[in-house]
């Protein structure tokens, strides 16, 4: 990288918070990849936004330079401790990565698949006679976090205490409401602390239990460390997936040949599942923080500046995808960054495509005439993750 080059003299009011800007992101980016690839905002305390393709994955795959270890959210959700591995920089961070990627290795994954499909129609069963309902609230939403609670060992009545703290962290984090944000927070990380604490004692067979008793790098893990990594797991193993499962469900319902293609050639689904979340990224994507002075695109940057890796634009680049706004079942190849990239790519990306592809195939197989009842009227969550806000369809 140089290190000299002219600053970037105008900033803008760039805020990917604004609901505002989360109705029709695609525009907004498309004219700053063209105008404004690297700008500067005030908002959130003042950071530089990547929209281009290539700049993000430099940046990716230089962590010492871009760091994560002073927080990978913008605004700042609130967590008390940092987040394994997400929240450490190389050479700590492989220790860590190494224990989650045994638990969320795809070896892992064919053995849950049984599982997670009795589970996708125990769900249907709840709701397919109505013909018609909110597949948010009755199927994305509960999902991924009743694997996530069973995976690790809580009992599957946690999943609602879950997914209620984590909206009240992110919603808090965007109004700026300190307070509530650190009620919930030490609601949930002392819930996470007792569970840590009772497998400590009591060991069993389950995530938590490995996550609690853990070596990294020979030294037993902090009790710190392994309340941030069960937070990691939580979260990275529930809010991305709910809004993949929601947006591939909203286009299989609201595209007819997508739906025609798919149900006549179920090998199809995979690729749709990829597409998707190259089209709606459900990590929209993270903060790094420089550790030294750097120039990008004739952009001077100073060390301790903020930068916000903007995936949900980059999976937009033009100059990396043809017709990048169109969903193409046929795209290849599609190497997107829906799930994040570098060392730092999200480890639980596995289970996230096992769940989607689970989920579209029992949907289409029990409920093949889906509909969405009117897509103009979906309103999206749209902030460090994505995701609709309700789904209302028919059959």
């Amino acid at each position: 990288m140089a290190t000299e080059g002219a600053p970037l003299t105008t900033d803008t009011e760039f805020d990917h918070t604004d609901p505002a800007f989360a109705r029709n992101p695609d525009e907004r980016f498309k004219t700053l990849r063209e105008q404004c690839p690297i700008l500067h905002s005030p908002k959130l305390g003042g950071f530089w936004l990547f929209t281009r393709y290539d700049d993000i994955q430099n940046a990716t795959r230089d962590p010492l330079t871009f760091s994560s270890a002073a927080g990978i959210t913008l605004p700042p959700i609130g967590a008390s401790v940092p987040l394994p591995p997400l929240e450490v920089d190389p050479p700590e961070h492989s220790g860590y990565r190494k224990l989650l990627q045994q638990e969320f290795s795809r070896g892992r994954m064919q053995q849950l698949e049984v599982s997670i499909r009795e589970l996708t129609n125990e769900f249907i069963d709840g709701f397919i006679e109505r013909g018609s309902a909110d597949l948010m609230q009755e199927i994305a939403d509960p999902l991924p976090a009743v694997v996530i609670a069973e995976l690790m060992g809580f009992p599957r009545s946690d999943w609602e205490q879950f997914a209620e703290l984590l909206a009240v962290m992110s919603k808090a984090a965007v109004e700026g409401d300190t307070e509530a944000g650190g009620k919930a927070a030490v609601a949930f990380f002392g819930h996470i602390g007792q569970a840590l604490a009772d497998r400590r004692a009591n060991p069993r067979d389950d995530l938590l239990t490995r996550v609690a008793l853990a070596e990294i790098d020979g030294a037993t893990i902090s009790e710190e460390a392994a309340l941030g990594t069960s937070w990691t797991i939580v979260v990275a193993g529930f809010e991305t997936t709910v809004g993949g499962i929601g947006s591939l469900l909203m286009h299989i319902g609201s595209d007819p040949e997508l739906k025609r293609r798919l149900l006549t050639d179920g090998s199809l689904i995979p690729k749709a599942v990829e597409e998707t979340v190259r089209m709606e990224a459900p990590i929209q994507g993270m903060r790094r923080t420089l550790t030294q002075d750097v120039c990008i695109r004739d952009t001077r940057l100073s060390a301790g500046d903020h930068v916000w890796l903007s995936y949900s634009s980059a999976n937009r680049d033009e100059e990396k995808f043809d017709d990048p706004d169109t969903f193409d079942l046929d795209r290849s190849p599609n190497r997107h960054f829906g799930f994040g990239d570098g060392i730092h790519r999200c480890v639980g990306a596995p289970l996230a495509q096992l769940e989607m592809r689970v989920v579209a195939e029992e949907v289409l197989r029990r409920m093949p005439r889906l509909r969405v009842d009117d897509l103009d009227a979906i309103e999206f969550w749209s902030v460090q993750s994505r995701k609709p806000l309700s789904l209302p369809c028919s059959w």
